[in-house]
């Protein structure tokens, strides 16, 4: 099950990124950095963290990786409500943005956002399967929270849950 799971990962991670990619112009990118900070702040202020969504699954796994690192997953899908251009971001430890040496995973601010919608798969129009978010820490236990964000099919309401997680890898192997 956990290697079809690892498969799973790698497929969607190819497929919808989850990872911040470089735009071609410094006004953009500016607006990208600003608004990804906006969204860390917004974690790191919130107070209010559930252990799991009412509104699609989500999986977290933490692997140790042959450098002696570790790697992280947070896979959201199966969403039982309507979700539109979605942006997700998970912040480890609490570090503070101003403190933070990385970037944290997330998607939606530097990438075109994506939607799930119960039942429907259309990757070309921005309608996919699942989420994957992943990102590396050198510790082999971390907190994660994480922050999604969606608006309704006609972008009037605006959703948005708080996730926090704590992960430790399986270092048994």
């Amino acid at each position: 099950m956990q290697k079809l799971l690892k498969s799973v990962l790698c497929a969607m991670m190819l497929v919808m990124g989850g990872c911040a990619q470089k735009t071609t112009t410094n006004k953009v990118e500016t607006a990208d950095l600003e608004e990804y900070e906006t969204y860390y702040n917004t974690v790191a202020e919130n107070m209010d963290f559930n252990d799991k969504s009412t509104n699609f699954n989500c999986e977290w796994e933490m692997t140790q990786v042959a450098d002696g690192t570790y790697r992280y997953y947070i896979v959201m899908d199966q969403p039982v409500t309507a979700m539109y251009n979605i942006v997700a971001i998970a912040v480890e430890n609490d570090v503070k943005y101003d403190d933070a040496i990385k970037m944290m995973p997330s998607i939606g601010i530097f990438d075109e956002s994506k939607s799930m919608v119960p039942g429907q798969v259309d990757t070309e129009n921005g309608f996919v399967k699942g989420i994957a978010l992943s990102g590396e820490s050198v510790d082999s236990s971390i907190s994660l929270k994480l922050l999604v964000q969606w608006t309704d099919k006609a972008k009037k309401d605006t959703t948005r849950e708080f996730i926090q997680y704590s992960l430790q890898a399986d270092t048994s192997k």
